[in-house]
């Protein structure tokens, strides 16, 4: 359901949680549309100074690429999210370390790349993940771009 601000309409969802099964290839998780209503906000956020037209009944980009690429964007960030095991009902608050070593036997592995997981963990719950942020930018939907009319 979109949101109503004055005259205009933000979206809740940019993806169903089809659209997030298909793109896994698996089920989606039970906590799916709370992914994908987080991921969207997300988007949004980073996408708010690109300029496109919207439906202004649903607040969806008219543009197929544009929609496409957005909703896609947003089905990125909620698999990297779910793969990572983030909920968002934390609010942004990790909950969970990355493990940074292991016991086997009287021996203990420890794992070198720990703290380089921890720092993208956290900044995949922060921001954009890589891949979520190619897809918008190379629709020129994240700014600075410049706007041409004509």
């Amino acid at each position: 359901m979109p949101a109503y601000y004055g005259n205009f309409v933000v979206p809740t969802m940019l993806a169903s949680i089809t659209d997030f099964a298909e793109y896994v290839g698996t089920d989606a998780p039970a906590n799916a549309t709370v992914l994908l209503r987080s991921a969207t906000t997300l988007v949004l956020r980073e996408t708010r100074q690109a300029y496109y037209d919207v439906d202004p009944l649903t607040g969806l980009a008219t543009d197929a690429q544009i929609g496409g690429a957005l909703k896609l964007a947003t089905i990125i960030q909620a698999a990297a999210w779910s793969a990572i095991n983030y909920d968002p009902l934390t609010g942004g608050v990790i909950t969970a370390d990355v493990e940074s070593s292991t016991k086997m036997l009287s021996s203990t592995i420890v794992f070198a790349d720990a703290a380089a997981a921890a720092q993208s963990r956290s900044e995949a719950v922060a921001g954009l993940v890589p891949e979520a942020e190619r897809v918008l930018e190379l629709n020129n939907l994240l700014i600075p771009n410049p706007w041409t009319f004509g």
